[in-house]
């Protein structure tokens, strides 16, 4: 039974390779389901192995392999890619940085740095979805693509907070263990009720909104309430 949960994980990375396929040219809409799929296939292959009782260090090591190809490597180029199309490509080089940061927080995960119940700094997938969401925004023109001096800021600023927040020291929720009630539990039933109107009104470029607020959410929980990681 051992092989189910790790057809996921390989799901997870095939899924990571097809978007690749689509970054040159930049073709959003393809990737997204490539990256809405793997996220699907990343939560089935925990349950799966927790299920059959089949959870060892293999599967920990394969899927942070796969999370490096998908979560790690795709939303680096395609940031690489967004930051080429108003800047110049030395710089836009910079957008690199979140990969690395992905690779090097992995590895914290494996080594168990990163947190048991809830996380420590940002996952890779709720990173990749960040990015995702603020090219989208470009994309939409949610917000209209920075230019000159501005253009330079705004792509280092997301770049830095993309790099930070991956490996930084502070806790952040995981939906996987809900609070059973009090404060805590209606905290997250506020912030799942903002996300989802901010993905009505904004579609994919809410994310660009929902991952910060998801910082801010785990900061008032952890302070306030009960602590989300250990």
């Amino acid at each position: 039974m051992r092989w189910i949960p790790n057809a996921f994980t390989l799901g997870n990375a095939l899924m990571g390779c097809l978007a690749l396929i689509f970054l040159s040219p930049v073709d959003l809409e393809p990737m997204t389901y490539c990256i809405g799929l793997a996220l699907l296939f990343d939560l089935l292959d925990g349950w799966a192995a927790r299920k059959l009782g089949v959870d060892g260090p293999m599967g920990v090591q394969l899927d942070s392999l796969a999370d490096a190809i998908t979560f790690g490597l795709v939303p680096g180029i395609l940031w690489f890619e967004a930051g080429r199309s108003f800047l110049p490509w030395w710089f836009a080089l910079v957008g690199l940085a979140p990969t690395l940061a992905s690779i090097y927080r992995l590895a914290r995960f494996n080594l168990g740095m990163a947190g048991s119940k809830g996380f420590i700094g940002m996952p890779t997938p709720a990173n990749a979805l960040f990015l995702f969401g603020v090219v989208w925004g470009m994309f939409l023109d949610v917000w209209p693509k920075p230019e000159g001096t501005v253009g330079f800021v705004f792509f280092g600023l997301i770049t830095l907070w993309s790099t930070f927040t991956l490996n930084c020291s502070w806790p952040v929720m995981s939906f996987k263990d809900m609070p059973k009630g009090g404060p805590a539990l209606v905290s997250r039933i506020i912030m799942a009720a903002l996300s989802v109107s901010l993905l009505i009104i904004f579609k994919m470029a809410a994310f660009a909104f929902i991952i910060p607020l998801l910082f801010v959410f785990s900061a008032l929980e952890e302070r306030l309430f009960n602590p989300t990681a250990s």
